[in-house]
């Protein structure tokens, strides 16, 4: 079962956010859509990655994006 935050994570991601991959250590993401971010969780970017709900896009400014299908 998806949790609401997984649920609103993926219509953000169908009106064009994507997820960038904001250090690599610790391990930490950021979702951003239009003016706007926020933090999310590993395991949620984790979790988005094997339902195949988001697919890494490119690295910019050696950071690695991830969009929605």
């Amino acid at each position: 079962m998806y949790t609401s935050q997984f649920k609103a994570i993926v219509h953000l991601l169908a009106s064009g956010a994507y997820i960038e991959q904001v250090s690599e250590v610790p391990l930490s993401y950021r979702i951003y859509h239009e003016r706007d971010s926020a933090p999310i969780s590993g395991g949620l970017v984790q979790q988005l990655l094997t339902s195949r709900v988001i697919k890494r896009s490119c690295r910019v400014s050696g950071r690695m994006r991830y969009v929605g299908p």
